[in-house]
């Protein structure tokens, strides 16, 4: 389990990108090296959206501003 620095969530899980989110996080970060990266599943909004805030597996805040992936379409 790991913490989130955006919604501050200790009980929610986070899990490793899927392809499609580590191709979209390549663009964005104009690097090829997106593995350690894990994504926040805490619900927010009442419970209607996830946080989605993007974390490495040993550092909370890995960029100034918070970085989410896109809601999935």
């Amino acid at each position: 389990m790991k913490s989130c620095s955006t919604c501050r969530s200790l009980e929610e899980e986070h899990r490793f990108l899927e392809p499609d989110e580590a191709d979209w996080l390549k663009k964005e970060l104009d690097t090829n090296n997106v593995g350690t990266f894990m994504v926040c599943l805490a619900p927010v909004d009442g419970g209607a959206k996830q946080c989605r805030n993007l974390r490495t597996y040993w550092k909370e805040k890995p960029f100034r501003k918070p970085l989410r992936l896109p809601e999935p379409e």
